[in-house]
């Protein structure tokens, strides 16, 4: 392995990842060497190629943030202890970005957060979604409160904007004084080039909330203006962590171009953060 620039690089994943599937047909392991067809689709290596240690995570697939981050925080643990260092940092996109920020906040007595870093987020649903306002909404409608489809839409409910609010009102105090670096960034897209899938929910938040990504709007992402890094992506949900659909090769995008635009966006956020928390030039992580 290179020499580090900075801490370890821990990428944590979204609600509901869709690359389960493909992990157990082709038997890829979450940290194998190749990552074509990872969660985080050839950020890792990229990351790796200019110098950077980099680790995935795996979490509960839909559970709540309670659950999530209970998963999150010993493979940080175990990522701290196989590199021996104290600190590292966490890029989260979408609902990973909530599952770091409540295992610093569950874990605040212990001090856990003096060993992150950093946290940086890609369309997280800081202030929630309203698409998951409409799921929890029609699940009552139609199942009373929706407890008896199971667990599965525990991470849904989580995103809701008023679970969301709630969150936020309680670990605001903490995070303003956790020494924790944050920053973040949004998505979005115009309507006819949001990926199929994320056309219905993307419709439902552009009229509450505007300009999204298809499943998060801008202000949600946002969170606070000083957290915000310019400017807005021009990025659907799907293509914040480098995949691409079909839809968007007809409307002339170049899917080549696509990923190496999301590849540089992660490789300048870790140049950043090299700078910002550089480690001993001598400091050879393996």
């Amino acid at each position: 392995m290179p020499t580090a620039k900075t801490y370890p690089i821990i990428l944590a994943h979204g609600i509901a990842r869709f690359d389960v599937l493909s992990n157990g047909l082709f038997h890829i392991d979450n940290n194998d060497k190749e990552d074509d067809k990872h969660y985080f689709r050839n950020i890792r290596t990229h990351l790796q190629e200019h110098g950077y240690t980099v680790r995935h995570t795996n979490v509960d697939w839909a559970g709540s943030l309670k659950k999530r981050a209970e998963d999150l925080k010993p493979q940080v643990e175990a990522f701290l202890a196989e590199f021996d260092v104290p600190k590292v940092h966490i890029i989260g996109h979408s609902m990973g970005g909530l599952d770091a920020r409540q295992m610093l906040w569950a874990n605040r007595k212990k001090k856990f957060h003096e060993k992150i870093a950093s946290l940086t987020t890609i369309g997280a649903p800081h202030r929630g979604s309203p698409f998951a306002d409409f799921v929890m909404k029609n699940l009552k409608n139609s199942a009373g409160s929706g407890e008896d489809l199971g667990m599965a839409f525990a991470g849904v409910r989580d995103l809701t904007t008023t679970a969301t609010a709630k969150f936020n009102d309680k670990t605001e105090s903490f995070e303003k004084g956790c020494g924790a670096r944050f920053q973040t960034y949004a998505g979005a897209q115009k309507p006819f080039l949001i990926f199929g899938p994320l056309k219905f929910p993307s419709a439902i938040i552009r009229k509450q909330e505007g300009d999204n990504d298809g499943f998060v709007s801008v202000k949600s992402a946002r969170w606070k203006k000083k957290y915000f890094v310019e400017p807005v992506l021009d990025a659907d949900h799907l293509n914040e962590i480098g995949w691409w659909d079909i839809s968007e090769i007809w409307h002339g995008i170049d899917p080549k171009q696509l990923e190496d635009r999301i590849k540089a966006l992660y490789l300048s956020i870790c140049d950043g953060l090299a700078e910002k928390f550089p480690t001993s030039a001598d400091a050879a992580i393996s």
